[in-house]
């Protein structure tokens, strides 16, 4: 494949569409080209991230490690698809083993011309950022559809519940101190002034625990960041339900249909009384769209956020597998 047939290559990949053709002439440059041979395993689940792989041909299977030397397929990826960010960019080992499950050849792109993509104020690196969003919920929604299978029985569906409200009836509260939130890991390198006018966009509202803030396949209403108290993200089929993520102080929920307009993959409910800042789906789409510090900072919340998700989204396909 010559440069001009990668970079043609590259502007049908998902991660990079957009981009402009100096862009991708530039990644084109630093990116290494390998063959992987069927069966390889390519990387194992918890090895050092050191790249991620754009698959040109073939076919690589993730898979997540069981009790008693088995494996689980999560998902299969294939031409065009790219596999290895969330190891690169959340640290802590890759979440799941990369087998080659048809000889594959890949484009590989190291951790630090990863990284220097989505660094700076160019407007490559948010497109880059909502691309990667747009993917990560994508592989999100793929998770969560296994556990679905995994667990059996059909969705409940919003009519099944209390109806999702917009939070409208809810108490209104103050503001927390902006000290407070920049202890959380996820506000940690946001500007004072973007954290300013993040922390300004929306609406406190104290909610009492139990609440139903959001019914799996009801479209979501507004992006929630929970500051004091926690919120479960569950999966209901039928007489069983399994917790698949908790979004604590600092962690986001509902955001993915607001990313691609499709309805809620999972149930959200107060666990206890929590404070909640609410920012309705039009302040949403001003702050994930702009090209500002603020909007920076945002989607650098959103991608930590998104991380930590489909890391915690993995756990319970174990905790199914022993039941």
């Amino acid at each position: 494949m010559s440069d001009r047939e990668t970079i043609d290559f590259l502007a049908g990949v998902q991660l990079f569409q957009g981009q402009e053709e100096a862009v991708l002439r530039d990644i084109v440059r630093v990116m290494r080209r390998r063959t992987l041979r069927e069966g390889q395993i390519v990387w194992r689940q918890g090895d050092e991230a050191r790249e991620m792989l754009v698959i040109a041909g073939g076919a690589l299977s993730a898979q997540l490690d069981m009790p008693g030397d088995r494996a689980v397929e999560i998902v299969r990826a294939g031409p065009c698809d790219t596999v290895g960010e969330i190891g690169l960019l959340a640290g802590g080992g890759h979440p799941t083993s990369m087998c080659v499950s048809e000889a594959a050849t890949v484009l590989a792109l190291g951790r630090l011309d990863f990284a220097a993509l989505l660094a700076g104020q160019h407007p490559s690196a948010f497109s880059l950022k909502r691309r990667l969003a747009v993917l990560l919920t994508a592989r999100l929604r793929t998770q969560v559809r296994h556990l679905a299978v995994a667990l059996g029985g059909e969705a409940a569906g919003p009519g099944a519940e209390v109806p999702t409200r917009d939070c409208g009836d809810l108490e209104d509260s103050r503001a927390p101190d902006s000290k407070y939130i920049r202890r959380m890991a996820t506000f940690h390198d946001f500007e004072p002034v973007a954290l300013w006018g993040f922390l300004t966009s929306g609406r406190y509202v104290m909610c009492p625990r139990g609440r139903l803030l959001l019914a799996e396949g009801a479209p979501s209403p507004a992006y929630y960041l929970t500051i004091n108290g926690a919120v479960e993200q569950v999966l209901v089929r039928g007489d069983r339900r399994i917790r698949v993520g908790l979004a604590g102080p600092g962690k986001a929920f509902g955001y993915e249909g607001l990313i691609d307009g499709r309805p809620a993959p999972v149930t959200a409910i107060a666990r206890e009384r929590v404070l909640l800042l609410v920012v309705p789906r039009e302040l949403f789409a001003r702050l994930f769209n702009g090209e500002d510090a603020v909007s920076r900072g945002f989607l650098d919340a959103i991608q930590k956020d998104q991380m930590l998700t489909v890391r915690e989204t993995l756990r319970p396909f174990t905790r199914l597998a022993a039941s």
